[in-house]
């Protein structure tokens, strides 16, 4: 990642409604940081950011579109679109500094001078990612939360619940706290060296213990060293107001199919969202291939594939590896952390089980949090055992004889000495191949995380005793793993080359295929205001730039030439469409697609569909010249997307209005939703993209009936939005002669089904029973003043009498 792509170092990572987002954009990292504070006007957010109208709605539309930002509409202000966020961050860059690198490589030197077993992996976890700049704090913290939540602690007052919490802690962490004072809240906490980095974790278990059995919450607003020592912190807590986490539909986390790597690049971590890049880093992840390999092994054109090696090499991602005949293999320069590539799971189950087996060990906590905190990368679709990897790996960097070459006696003493220390044994299978056997000393304890350290740790001590390249392959056993290395290329450089010839890397060029315009995406490129990129590039840099600056040059464009009245239009093609672009004589262009103005192109679908543009919020479908085959006069910037006709919607006994979430919403608009009508009258039909959403409203006489998810179409409302791919689940029926009423007196939100019900609740005048959630499950429910029984969510059942007035209110504190 290079000088000019410093922005992907500056990333957070959010679960929102529609799976894990990753944030690297400078602008939409500042909107979302903006809007955690609450809802905010777009005008509001332009004066606080310093952005155009314009900049500002491209950006949220970017924001809507991932689910991390909603448009809302207050109730006391109808006429005013307000911004908000119920994106949760899960980890985020951070600044790093000499100290947390120091107290890194002392921790790698000797992990287990405070910690013993699991807790001195955790421990190396939360070191490295200091050092490299990552923040993990939310997800260390909602550790804390669950474990104090599955710890039994008794009712009771303020003065008994900080010892019964003292106690626990103590047990749990091995560390110790005293009252220091009750009002304001202040604890003196003891500790080991690094213990002032852990008090945010750790407090919020000591609060979490408070409230579950005081009902009083507190936060943590200062932490300072007690009496200048390095072991003690003195900590205030403030009294807060309890606040319920905003609620997420978690409906579509299973269709979450979002790909990105987080990496370690010199010592420093970053993002990677490039499709083809991450690729082409899977495909040499066990061994450095060739560029035919890799092109047999990645589905992309050779040229797309050549030009991101190029960029790779550049950014320090890839080395080169020269064979003794003089042929190029490029291996990994950077250390793969995370992997994001599956969907969301709803299973808890491994995760109930961790904090089942540390909530009563003693000297547990660290160990439940690494063990928990990978459980819950796992459950939200990361491949964490890369992160294992290279903690054994940066551990036998930092603890091998760095001089020796040729002896792996050395290395494997060193890996029997931690692998001992964490509960595991080493041992030699057989010698050719090299085969290293791993067994548990305590088979009930989950080791395989602990096991997949100490791969890394071979794999490393192996290359270091030898200057060799390695594969390595695992056997499952019923008692442990057997890990088997293989060395290959053992012909080749292990040291990186840190030049790299252009001619080496470009692909050939050929006479039916170049980029769109050569001199118009380099403008693009290089042009800068207030010293930024107008149109940001990923993965350039100064190096690529001055090698494409001579392919310039050698297609004989004059060095002197002013580009500055140069008139260029962009146009994007959606990800959704497979398509090719064609100039006026026939020749396919490459992205991007950087035109003059004026120029005319055809594009041709590899499927035939509906396609068109959105302008103002209003879809615009596009007509064929022949079949899959349309033809583009370029006279502006143009965004071609998929389109889908709604006209099926159209109903007598209901109207609705349709909503676009890109390009319809301007610091002035009052109006975000277009009535069919209108919108048929304007576009010529009833087309719309994507982004869209509809919502319906009942004429006089009907109402539209909703299912509670168990196949009962009870809930009656008279108004809905819905989102285009659900509009089929829509059903609207005549107003029945007989309704039911239930009132919802406690002001809190509770789920039908899907459906969010405040205020009261309306269903057919047939129906036996409704089902109910509260949005917060911490909630004790009321009906008609009886406390019901709750299932493990917080569901409950209201069994329906005739004549029966229902009225629900709740508590706060655990249901039964």
């Amino acid at each position: 990642m290079g000088a000019q792509d410093e922005y992907l170092r500056n990333f957070c990572i959010l679960l929102t409604e529609k799976g894990v987002v990753p944030l690297t954009d400078p602008l939409q990292i500042s909107v979302y940081q903006s809007l955690q504070g609450g809802m905010k006007r777009p005008s509001d957010l332009t004066a606080e950011l310093g952005l155009s109208s314009s900049s500002l709605h491209f950006v949220i539309d970017k924001m809507s579109e991932t689910g991390i930002i909603d448009r809302i509409k207050p109730e006391s202000d109808k006429k005013t679109v307000y911004y908000s966020t119920n994106a949760k961050i899960l980890a985020s860059s951070t600044e790093t500094n000499d100290r947390l690198k120091n107290i890194s490589e002392k921790t790698f030197v000797d992990p287990l001078k405070n910690y013993k077993g699991l807790s001195s992996l955790a421990n190396m976890l939360d070191c490295y990612m200091s050092e490299i700049g990552v923040n993990i704090d939310p997800l260390m913290k909602k550790y804390a939360e669950a474990l104090a939540d599955s710890v039994e602690i008794n009712k009771s007052g303020f003065e008994d619940a900080i010892m019964d919490a003292r106690d626990i802690f103590a047990k749990l962490t091995g560390y110790n706290f005293t009252l220091f004072s009750s009002s304001p809240l202040i604890l003196v906490l003891t500790g080991d060296e690094g213990v002032i980095d852990r008090v945010p974790t750790l407090m919020h278990f000591v609060t979490r213990l408070i409230e579950n059995a005081t009902g009083r919450c507190y936060r943590l607003t200062n932490a300072e060293s007690f009496n200048g020592s390095d072991t003690m912190v003195k900590v205030t807590l403030e009294r807060c107001e309890r606040s319920e986490e905003p609620y997420m539909n978690t409906a579509n986390h299973h269709k979450d199919t979002e790909r990105f790597l987080m990496v370690d690049v010199d010592g420093s971590a970053g993002l990677m969202t490039s499709d083809v890049q991450i690729d082409i880093i899977d495909s040499i992840y066990e061994r450095p291939l060739c560029i035919t390999d890799i092109v047999n092994k990645v589905d992309a054109p050779r040229s797309t594939i050549t030009s991101n090696l190029l960029r790779m090499v550049e950014e320090g991602v890839m080395s080169v590896f020269y064979s003794e005949s003089g042929s190029a293999y490029y291996g990994l320069a950077c250390s793969i952390l995370l992997k994001k590539s599956r969907p969301i799971s709803s299973d808890n189950e491994e995760l109930r089980t961790v904090l089942d087996s540390v909530k009563d060990k003693e000297g547990a906590f660290m160990e439940g949090q690494l063990l928990y905190t990978l459980a819950y990368l796992k459950k939200l679709g990361f491949d964490s055992e890369y992160l294992m990897v290279v903690l054994g790996a940066k551990y036998m960097r930092a603890t091998g004889d760095m001089g020796t070459q040729g002896n792996f006696d050395t290395y494997f003493g060193n890996m029997s000495d931690i692998a001992k220390a964490i509960g595991l044994s080493l041992n030699i299978v057989s010698i050719y191949p090299l085969t290293i056997g791993i067994t548990s000393n305590d088979p009930d304890n989950e080791m395989s995380q602990a096991m997949t350290f100490i791969k890394g740790m071979a794999h490393q001590g192996l290359e270091m005793a030898s200057s060799g390249i390695f594969v390595r392959s695992t056997d499952e056993k019923p008692e442990g793993e057997n890990i088997s290395f293989k060395e290959i290329y053992p012909a080749l450089s292990m040291t990186p080359v840190k030049g790299v010839m252009v001619e080496n890397l470009s692909p050939t060029p050929t006479t039916k295929k170049r980029t769109s315009s050569i001199k118009t995406a380099l403008l693009n490129r290089s042009k800068k205001q207030n010293e930024q990129a107008v149109r940001t590039v990923r993965y350039i840099t100064a190096g690529v730039f001055a090698a494409l600056l001579l392919a310039v040059i050698a297609f004989g464009i004059a060095g002197n030439t002013d580009y500055s009245d140069a008139h260029t239009v962009d146009l994007t093609i959606d990800s959704d469409l497979v398509a090719t672009v064609y100039d006026a004589d026939g020749v396919a262009l490459e992205y991007p697609f950087v035109l003059e103005e004026g120029t005319t192109v055809s594009l041709v679908l590899e499927e035939a569909r509906d396609i068109g543009y959105v302008d103002k919020g209003i879809a615009y479908l596009l007509e064929p010249t022949d079949g899959r085959v349309y033809s583009l006069t370029m006279n502006s910037d143009l965004t071609i997307e998929p389109l889908t006709d709604i006209s099926y919607l159209e109903n007598p006994c209901y109207d609705f209005s349709i909503y676009c979430s890109t390009k319809t919403i301007n610091e002035n608009d009052e109006m975000t939703f277009i009535g069919a009508a209108e919108y048929k009258q304007a576009s010529s039909g009833l087309f719309v993209s994507k982004n869209n959403q509809v919502v319906f409203l009942a004429k006089e006489g009907y109402t539209l009936a909703y299912d509670d998810g168990q196949g009962n179409k009870g809930l009656l409302q008279s108004s809905s939005p819905c989102n285009i791919s659900d509009c089929d689940s829509i059903e609207v029926i005549e107003m029945p002669v007989e309704t039911k009423k239930i009132y919802i007196d406690d002001g809190r939100t509770y789920l039908y089904g899907d459906q969010k019900i405040t205020g009261e609740l309306t269903v057919q005048g047939d129906t036996k029973s409704v089902t109910l959630k509260p949005v917060n499950d911490n909630t004790r429910i009321l009906v008609n003043g009886k406390e019901v029984y709750q299932d493990h969510d917080g569901g409950f059942v209201i069994d329906l009498q005739p004549g029966e007035e229902i009225h629900i209110d709740s508590e706060d504190g655990w249901f039964h």
